[in-house]
């Protein structure tokens, strides 16, 4: 299965999803999709993007700290909710979902592509 398609699965079990995508944490996306009825130019990848950044300063802070590696970070903000899921040290899954959107099922079903994925994304 290609990476759009596990994408475009992910948004149709999801109740309130707004997109998905795959991204280096260089900021670089490999891939992106979006419901239905989201505009094609939503600014999700730019948000990614700047969340690459604080995933990076969060993974070195958890292992500086002993707290262990970092998995996953949720953003619960006014507008929307961003779950984010770590495939390895340089890879990550993000969802984006409409205030009030299902998050233990996105947060499910990101862990499903996570490990999915993780084979492909080996180095």
């Amino acid at each position: 299965m290609n990476f759009g398609e596990i994408l475009k699965q992910m948004l149709g079990k999801v109740d309130g999803a707004i997109g998905a995508l795959i991204m280096g944490l260089d900021g670089i996306a490999i891939e992106q999709r979006f419901s239905e009825n989201v505009p094609r130019d939503s600014k999700l990848g730019m948000i990614a993007a700047a969340y690459a950044t604080l995933l990076r300063n969060s993974m070195r802070t958890t292992k500086e700290t002993g707290v262990g590696q970092l998995e996953e970070i949720s953003v619960i903000a006014e507008n929307m909710v961003l779950v984010i899921k770590l495939i390895n040290t340089e890879y990550f899954l993000m969802m984006a979902l409409e205030q009030g959107g299902n998050i233990g099922r996105a947060r499910f079903e990101l862990k499903k592509a996570q490990l999915m994925l993780e084979e492909e994304f080996a180095f």
